[in-house]
């Protein structure tokens, strides 16, 4: 007997049964409440039940119901397994006819087979039939096809129906891939564009500056032919703004580069740009032009002059030819930030003074030899290490944050450092460290030796570059714009950072850090002032008192999804404008072929970036395309998950040190992440210069000083004259009223006696060692502690069978046996918990463990840190939207423990700890936020080694917390000190 799935096509849907196919070929219908049982179908009926409970698919007793859309955004796997038609080799070719508003327009579909012939099949749904084939249709063309019915339904219906029928087919075109769909030209116009006046477009190159006339909107005259679209389909990048901003689309642009600029001669009086698409040359603009033309092949000495002051270079080469005021024909546009060198290799710098940090990174319980004994690091030999390589690359690839080394989950950072060196180094920078995000961006050390990259002013040894405060011009109220805002209500301390956010703006500061405690709503509060922004961008625009840049939004990958949700649900329809994708499928789209790039960095088509209203990226794609993003001026940066540019000695902060911004805005909630040098480096990016040079700020902070702490508290979080605080950092303890309570709750167990005797084993190698102990030897028998007292036993070799074999697995140690008594009364009380675990085979020990002691349907959801920021969503959306009752979620601390909201969750479960209280303050505020309506308990299970109780692994570890938690509260400390390793060491160990 086997179980399989079937699908029926039906108009209304995708009808999904599973049936039980029997000897003599009789068939049994299972119902759906016996899908779980069945091996062959749990896996598909998880993802079944999860569009069910995200209200994507209909269940009843014995099927579930798809929309043929949700059906088409299947995955190919999960399709197969539920027996759908294949993708097929098909294409269609869409043709208009009439115009878009008459009630006799039509698109005619025309499809063709994979050898190009023509045919014509009949549609059910996502099925296209056609001779004996059938074929499924991709989700793209799927609602293409059924934008194009939807039009064509409309046929002889007044002008406004047809109309409103044909914005959906804009909106499918835009998200069909290019592949799929030959589109012809829908509508015939003729388009005149009046050039009147140019701006140039700078840019670094290996030869030196370069530049290209970029021709100005004065006025466009759109000559509509008999069957012309209506005005509200033509694109927005042809309507003019009455600026001073780019005449021609990017791709016009450069074809009329090509045309005037590329080609020898001058200027003409006209030039072809595109079909049916012309760019007449203003008389005057021409010798301008021939200037710049010339101009362009001087030598790098002349061509740097010309840039540095382009109007007076223009009236000395017109000389008597130049009529009065000709050279006002020429738009002063920003170009590089003043903080750019120029082009050159990029050399790692070296910064002995910076504080070295306490811990390395290793795994739960570290790596063991093929004895089973714990060593430092992987030996690896050089197959080995070609091997690991190939794994950064593939994981790279994949969107994952991890590999797997030797057993072990492995950072791609870590792994990376692994390659430079064998052992665990006494201290590492932060690049070979794991981030608070999951997003699998790099911390870029080095670049490849033959790039050059954008070198800037890096105030390491004294203060190269600074950005004085320069009082900036408002021409609207100090108010949130209501047409950009959606319906969330702003709580008074919100109202308070947009007024700070607001009045900083005013005052002139070149960036302000808002640092708010985890959960009080830093992205609506920067939301709502980006939104105040561009209302009075075109309010000054309009009035010619603000100068119009587009807003960049940089943040980790696992976050992106975040700001898409947010911006949906705090924002209105009007928003921010037009927001332009450069990360994932949206980046491919701007990425210049090396034929079309003016220079091997024009990586980006830059006219589309600056053409944008607002920009959301990661910070790897911005180091990636630093060149482009950098020549563009922007009317704010903001950078969310500030502390992901704390590292002075990575290409990742240099990069976002080269933009050219008017306005700098950093989100953080940990400020200071490892050491202080984070906090210098990121204000370094904020004010540079404020806080000084580098090497100065390390000298005066290196020993700790409480005064001196103090006091650099007081130089950020208090008004500077007139001007409000750069930074603005509240506790939510503080601000929040009506937030339910939250409790700690330690649980010190004694351990087992298999766990007790694998810690006394680990003790007494320590105290017998002989000599004086090194950071590595030190870290090595810590983390060794640090693993058994999760669990004596290395859970890769873990075979667990039922319920009864996981119990017995859990009874070895004192805080897994006590983390499962907290489930099990989590489950009593019907309420949902967060389990957060740092190994990944633990996370599948304990989510099938727990699945099957407590008789679960389907597995507790895990993220770590190879899970894509979008499957991360989707995990969490069913979590909160699941009904009353126990869930679980299990989490690892450092992949999950930042941009996830899961206030389902009122329990909250540390099996695993971080040395980093900032670490585990993140966990913990992914339940304990804005949104969480019960009162929230922090469990905090502890094995206690009865033999010595005081001076336990766990109870050591979490005195250090709490007692850098105090810290933090009063000045601006170090979550990490130089001492914790021999402090910790002493405790557990003794003074050896």
């Amino acid at each position: 007997m086997s179980a399989q799935f079937r699908s029926d096509i039906e108009p209304n849907g995708v009808r999904i049964e599973a049936l039980e196919r029997r000897l003599l070929g009789r068939a049994r219908l299972i119902p759906r409440s016996e899908w779980h049982q069945s091996p062959a179908l749990r896996g598909t009926a998880r993802t079944l039940d999860a569009l069910v409970s995200q209200g994507r698919a209909e269940a009843e007793t014995g099927s579930v119901r798809l929309s043929h859309a949700d059906a088409a955004a299947l995955s190919p796997d999960e399709a197969r397994r539920l027996c759908l038609p294949d993708l097929g080799q098909v294409s269609l070719s869409l043709t208009f006819e009439g115009r878009v508003e008459t009630t006799d327009g039509q698109i005619r579909c025309d499809w063709r087979d994979a050898r190009e012939r023509a045919i014509q099949p009949t549609r059910l749904g996502l099925v296209l039939r056609y001779s004996s084939t059938e074929v499924r249709l991709s989700a793209a063309l799927l609602a293409l096809v059924v934008a194009a019915d939807g039009y064509n339904a409309t046929h002889g219906q007044p002008v406004e129906d047809r109309v409103q029928a044909w914005m959906p087919v804009q909106q499918a075109l835009r998200g069909a891939l290019g592949t799929d769909v030959a589109a012809d030209a829908y509508t015939q116009s003729l388009t005149f564009y009046q050039a009147g006046a140019f701006a140039l477009d700078v840019r670094e190159t290996a030869t030196g500056i370069d530049f290209d006339p970029v021709l100005m909107a004065r006025e466009q005259a759109p000559s509509l032919a008999d069957d012309a679209p209506d005005p509200i389909a033509m694109p927005d990048e042809l309507i003019d703004s009455g600026g001073a901003e780019p005449l021609l689309p990017p791709e016009d642009q450069r074809a009329f580069l090509r045309r005037a600029v590329g080609e020898p001669g001058s200027t003409r009086d006209a030039y072809v740009v595109g079909r049916n698409r012309f760019v007449l040359i203003d008389p005057y603009l021409k010798p301008l032009l021939d200037v710049v033309k010339a101009k362009r092949r001087a030598s790098p000495h002349e061509r740097r002059a010309f840039v540095r002051n382009p109007r007076a270079a223009l009236a000395e080469a017109l000389g008597d030819r130049a009529d009065e005021g000709q050279t006002s024909l020429f738009v002063e546009t920003a170009h590089y930030s003043s903080r750019v060198l120029e082009l050159g290799i990029w050399e790692r710098p070296k910064l002995p003074w910076l504080t070295k940090r306490a811990h390395t990174w290793l795994p739960e319980g570290g790596w063991r030899d093929a004895q089973g004994q714990a060593v430092a690091g992987p030996d690896l030999s050089e197959e080995e290490r070609r091997d690991l390589g190939r794994a950064i690359e593939a994981a790279r690839a994949s969107g994952r944050a991890e590999i797997i080394l030797q057993g072990a989950p492995v950072p791609i950072q870590a792994a990376e450092a692994f390659l430079r060196g064998p052992g665990v180094p006494d201290a590492v920078s932060d690049a070979a460290a794991p981030e608070l995000s999951a997003a699998p961006e790099k911390d870029l050390i080095d670049a490849p030796a033959d790039k050059q990259v954008l070198l800037i002013k890096t105030n390491y040894e004294g203060v190269e570059y600074e950005q004085p405060l320069r009082p900036r011009m408002a021409v609207i109220p100090p108010d949130p714009p209501p047409d950009r805002m959606g319906a969330t209500r702003f709580k008074p301390h919100q109202t308070a950072g947009f007024n700070w956010l607001i009045a900083s703006w005013r005052a002139g500061w070149p960036g302000i850090l808002l640092a708010d405690d985890m959960g009080l709503g830093k992205t609506f509060q920067a939301l709502s002032f980006l939104a105040w922004i561009r209302s009075n961008q075109e309010a000054g625009t309009r009035s010619g008192q603000v100068d119009r840049g587009p807003i960049l939004v940089v943040a980790p990958t696992a976050l992106l999804k975040n700001w898409e949700a947010e911006c949906r649900q705090h924002l209105s329809a009007t928003g921010l404008g037009a927001r332009l994708d450069v990360y994932g499928a949206g980046s491919r789209h701007l990425k210049l072929p090396p034929e079309q790039r003016s220079d091997p960095g024009e990586t980006l088509d830059v006219g589309r970036l600056r053409a944008a209203d607002w920009i959301l990226t990661t910070y790897e794609t911005l180091t990636d395309h630093e060149q482009a993003f950098a020549r563009i001026r922007y009317s704010v940066v903001l950078f969310d998950e500030m502390q992901k540019v704390k590292a002075p000695d990575t290409l990742n902060t240099k990069a976002a040190k080269t933009l050219n911004a008017d306005f700098v805005l950093g989100l953080t909630g940990t400020p200071i992440e490892n050491r202080l040098e984070d906090l210098w480096c990121i204000m370094d990016r904020l004010t540079p210069g404020y806080l000084g040079d580098l090497k100065g700020f390390s000298t005066t902070y290196c020993d700790e000083n409480a005064n001196q702490l103090r006091a650099l508290k007081r130089k950020l979080d208090e008004p500077v004259g007139a001007a409000p605080a750069v930074m603005l950092r509240r506790m939510k303890s503080d601000v929040l009223e009506g937030l339910p309570n939250k409790h700690e709750v330690r649980y010190p167990v004694p351990m087992p006696a298999a766990q007790a005797g694998a810690y006394l084993r680990i003790v007494m190698d320590a105290q017998h060692g002989a000599g004086p102990r090194k950071t590595g030897d030190m870290l090595r028998i810590i983390h060794g502690l640090r693993g058994v007292s999760l669990h004596p036993d290395n859970p890769e070799t873990v075979r667990l069978g039922d319920a009864r074999s996981f119990e017995a697995f859990a009874a070895r140690s004192a805080r897994l046996q006590t983390s499962l008594d907290i489930l099990k009364s989590v489950r009593q009380r019907g309420e949902k918990a967060i389990l957060f675990i740092e190994s990944l085979a633990m996370q599948q020990v304990v989510a099938r463990g727990v699945s099957e002691l407590f008789d679960l349907s389907a597995l507790p959801g895990i993220i770590h840190g190879g899970t894509p920021g979008e499957h991360r969503q989707r995990i969490v959306d069913a979590f909160q939207a699941a009904p009353p009752g126990f869930g679980l979620l299990v989490l690892s601390p450092k992949a999950a423990g930042v941009g996830l909201t899961i206030t389902a969750a009122n329990h909250v479960i540390h099996l695993s700890r971080w040395w980093n209280p900032a670490v585990e303050d993140q966990c913990n505020d992914r339940a304990y936020r804005i949104g969480q309506t019960r009162d929230v308990t922090i469990h905090l299970p502890m094995a206690i080694f009865s033999e010595n109780p005081e001076a336990s692994f766990d109870r050591t570890l979490d005195e250090l917390l709490q007692h850098k938690r105090a810290l933090s509260r009063e000045m601006l400390a170090s979550p990490v000190s130089a001492r914790d390793t021999r402090d910790i060491f002493e405790r557990t160990i003794g003074d050896t």
